[in-house]
Order: C-alpha cells, then structure tokens, then sequence
C-alpha cells in the first residue's frame, strides 16, 4: 500500500466527521429558536415599557383638554347671564345649580359605570358627548337668539356628561402610577395625583384667558409692549371649547383599557347594591367620610362664593365685564398652580390632612378682607392667596382619597367623595345667589357667609375626625 494513500482509520474519520449527529441539529434549532424567543420578548417588553410610560402624558393631556374647555366655561358662562343677558343673582345661582344638579343624580352611577366599563372607551364617548353642548350654544349665538332658557339647557348638558366624566377620569390615574411602578417608573401617587392638579390649573388658566377676550378688546400693559388682544366673538370662543374637549377623545386612545370590577351582582338592582357597598366603605372609614363631609362644606361655602359672589362683584363693585371675570379666576387658578407645583416637589408628606385644614381656614379668612371693598389690585392679591390654599385643598384631599379607599371600590369611593363637593354646590350657588340679593348695593357683605361657615366646619374636622391627626405611611424602600 502506497505510503500517501489514506488509511482505512483516517477514512472512517473523515466520514465521521462528514455527517452531522441528529442530536447536534436538534440543539442547534433549540437554541435558535430560544434566540428569537428572547428577542421577540425583549421586543415586547420594550413596547410594553414605552405605552406604559406614554400612559401618564396622554393622561395629563387628557386632563388639558377638559380643563381648557372648562376654562372658557367659567368665564363665558356667567358672562353671557349677567353682561349679555343682564340677569341678576339669582337667575346666575340658578344656572350653576343647573350646571351641578345633574353631579348629584348621576354621580354614583357614573362611579359604578367607571369600574364596570373600559376607562378608556368611557373618555373616549365621554370627551365626545361634552363638544355637542358648547358646539350647540355657539351656533344659537351666531343665530343672535341668545335665551336665559339656552343657559339652563346648556348647564344641564354639561353637568350630565361631568357626572360620568369626574369619576371615571379621576380613578384612572392610580392604574396609572401603579402601571409604570412595575416598569421601574418613581412617581408615586401622591406625585402622580400632583401632576394631574398641574396640568388642570394650566388648563384651566388658559382657558379663563382666553375667555375673557370674549366680545372685548383688551390692551396689554406697556411693560408687556402695550399690544392690543380680541376681541373674539363668543361663538368662535365656545366654538374652540367644542373643538379642545373633543381632542380629548383622540388621547384617550393611548391608555390602556385598565382594570375592571366585577362584583358578583347582576339585574337591575346591581347597580345599587354596588353604590350601597361603596357607602358602607365611605361611612366607615373616618378619613373617607371626613373628607367627605369636608368636601359638602367647600361645595357650599366656597364653591357658591366662587361661582356667584365674585362674578356679581366683578360687574358691581369694579364695574368690569369678561376681562374681570377673566383676571380673577386666573389670579385664582394661578395661586392653585403655584401652590400644586410646590406640592409636587414632595414624593410623600407626612401630615397631609394638617396641611389641608390649614389651607383651608387661611383660605377662608383670607375673603374677609372683601368687605373693606379694596382697590381692585387688593382684590385680585385677595383671590390669588385663596388660590394658594384652594391649590393645596385639592392635591391633598385627592391623595387623601386615593390613598385610603380599596382599589376596587375606588370609582365608587371617588364619587361618593365627589358628591359631597357637588352636592353642597347647587345649594350654595342658589343661596348665595338668594343672598347677595338682598346686598344689591354691597354685594362684598356676603363674604362673611363663606368665611364663617368654613371656619366652624373646620373645627368641627379638627375636633371630631380623625384628619387633623392622620400621619402618611412613608413607603419603605425595598
């Protein structure tokens, strides 16, 4: 045998390694296919990761929108009643009871609704449903056939579809924090609860000026280059309000459709077992129910000052119309921003419910100082600092809330808490309206009303709930 030629050893070799083992290909399949497993759940992760963090601006945004259309409400609202109309106020105190009586009928079914239904459909229908009202008042004004009647039809409108609105958008944002916390996300909730006040009071405030350009010009300071604004007809104004609540509806395509409760209950008396079951949750938790009771007092002393007594002074005592109406709720929603930025600085407060009351009782004396009948620029530094405490009010009684209530009762809880803000506003707008009445000549007399009230119920939450004393559980970090 030729020295060169192979062996038969080297051979076989050779045809060894020629043929792949079955078990090799197996494993190398297995592995590829393990590689593409992770990479697609690598993917799905990253895409899970970026709508849970998308989650939070489009709720804020979500937020801008109805609150911007609420902004120019406020201001066009009583506008068109008491400078277009030239009604009193009585007839203004029965037009915001018109636009806050349907919050007492519908609420807790609107907060049964929230659990049961998608949250983000029910935004979606919602946002929608509030653009038909304000779409349909401007096209009464272009028609120059404005009626006291029109108002009410109006302020019914929009208060139904708030009931609903309150509830559902107000729970949505505990899914939230609670969605981007498993993502690695630090916002807690009382942050998370302070971006959303945050972006309200913005919205509100552009709102409220952009109202006041309604049917008037107004000239800027010279500091500010002297310029001159508006004016805007007050159907191109409430025909943006349609448009900017309507947007709304596209934001709430990037949440996710959350959770949903399911009670156990079925037919047609679930709906009030499950507003039953939330009452009992409310009454026996003595923070619930004191922030419950809380919120009825500041529905009627602070909200019926708010929507009567400054409007009726604003045309009365300073002789202003929309641009009046325009520059205090600004002043006042600018104090409520400041005072909610400053809030959001602290991931957690101790003594949230302390903070509150405080808040509450400077606000409340602070009105006082009304029936001097100041200069204008007093009067406007006077709303700013009930702008600072009504700021705080609202961040803390919200994260309060949030906090305490069972996750799934929390619509439910959330508008049973609504409620007693909603309930006391009717009646407060129709008495303070009754009573400033009687003050034609010094409508400022009636501050002593909101003022005294507050400040008894105050002590009353002092002495006899547990708010004053409550301490807020700083989470342990893991």
């Amino acid at each position: 045998m030729n020295e060169e030629d192979p062996s038969l050893e080297e051979l076989e070799e050779n045809r060894t390694e020629q043929v792949k083992s079955p078990v090799s290909g197996l494993d190398s399949a297995t592995g590829a296919g393990a590689s593409l497993e992770l990479t697609a759940r690598n993917l799905f992760n990253r895409r899970t990761h970026r709508r849970v963090k998308s989650e939070l601006p489009a709720y804020l945004m979500i937020q801008c929108s109805w609150f911007t259309a609420f902004g120019l409400q406020m201001v066009l609202f009583p506008y068109l009643i008491t400078n277009r109309l030239g009604l009193g106020g009585t007839e203004l105190g029965l037009a915001n009871m018109a636009l806050s009586a349907p919050s007492v009928i519908f609420l807790l079914l609107g907060g049964v609704i929230a659990e049961r239904a998608s949250g983000k459909s029910l935004l979606f229908i919602l946002h929608l449903m509030a653009a038909v009202p304000a779409a349909g008042l401007a096209i009464v004004l272009t028609t120059g056939n404005l009626m006291y009647w029109y108002m009410i039809l109006y302020g019914a409108a929009m208060g139904t579809v708030g009931a609903f609105m309150m509830p559902a958008r107000d729970s949505i944002i505990n899914e939230v924090v609670e969605r981007r916390a498993r993502v690695g996300s630090g916002v807690t909730l009382q942050q998370g609860v302070a971006f959303a006040t945050i972006a309200q009071f913005a919205a509100q405030i552009a709102g409220l000026i952009a109202g006041g350009y309604a049917d008037k010009m107004t000239t800027m300071p010279t500091w500010l280059g002297g310029f001159s604004v508006g004016p805007i007809p007050s159907w191109e104004l409430l025909a943006f309000q349609s448009i900017i609540v309507a947007l709304g509806a596209g934001f709430a395509l990037f949440l996710a459709r959350g959770r949903r409760v399911k009670t156990g209950r079925s037919g047609v008396g679930a709906a009030f077992g499950d507003i039953r079951e939330g009452f009992h949750v409310v009454f026996n938790d003595g923070k619930l129910w004191g922030m419950t009771v809380l919120m009825f007092g500041v529905g009627i002393f602070v909200i019926g000052s708010f929507l009567v007594v400054l409007p009726i002074i604003n045309r009365d005592i300073y002789g202003l119309s929309s641009d009046g109406i325009r520059d205090m709720f600004v002043t006042f929603w600018l104090g409520a921003f400041v005072s909610s930025v400053t809030l959001s600085v602290f991931r957690n407060i101790k003594r949230q419910g302390r903070l509150l009351l405080v808040a509450q009782l400077l606000g409340s004396l602070a009105i006082l100082i009304m029936l001097a009948k100041p200069p204008h620029y007093v009067f406007l530094m006077i709303v700013f600092a009930w702008g600072l405490a009504g700021g705080v009010s609202i961040a803390m009684s919200r994260s309060i809330v949030q906090d305490a209530a069972p996750k799934n009762q929390l619509a439910r809880v959330l508008s049973i808490y609504q409620l007693g803000f909603m309930a006391g506003a009717p009646f407060g707008a129709a008495l303070m309206g009754w009573i400033i009445d009687f003050f034609p000549e010094q409508p400022q007399r009636v501050a002593v009303v909101p003022a005294l009230g507050m400040t008894v119920l105050i002590i009353y939450m002092m002495l006899r709930t547990p708010i004053w004393n409550m301490k807020n559980v700083v989470p342990s970090k893991a």
